[in-house]
């Protein structure tokens, strides 16, 4: 199934761009996502915790919606899903 991350503000950077279209198989949620994403050590310091687990700062969003409303990153999804993956914001 294909699904689209739009990534935003210094993510932008990290992931070469504004947008991906990835591929994923069947029954995937956003934790295998993450892990297809993040394939180089800078990416992986950027998202995840010293634990492994997505920084809690990070705010990820399926189809507009934060995966808090749904599962977290046990989260699954379907074709066609939109994610939005976006950094923290500082003020000042």
């Amino acid at each position: 199934m294909k699904v689209r991350v739009k990534f935003f503000a210094t993510l932008k950077e990290v992931f070469g761009g504004g947008e991906r279209e990835v591929e994923l198989g069947e029954g995937a949620n956003i934790k295998d996502l993450l892990d297809t994403l993040c394939d180089s050590p800078q990416c992986r310091q950027k998202v995840f915790d010293d634990s492994g687990k997505p920084k809690t700062r990070i705010q990820i969003m399926k189809n507009r919606l934060p995966i808090q409303s749904f599962d977290g990153i046990n989260t699954r999804l379907e074709e066609g899903d939109v994610v939005s993956i976006i950094p923290p914001m500082f003020a000042g």
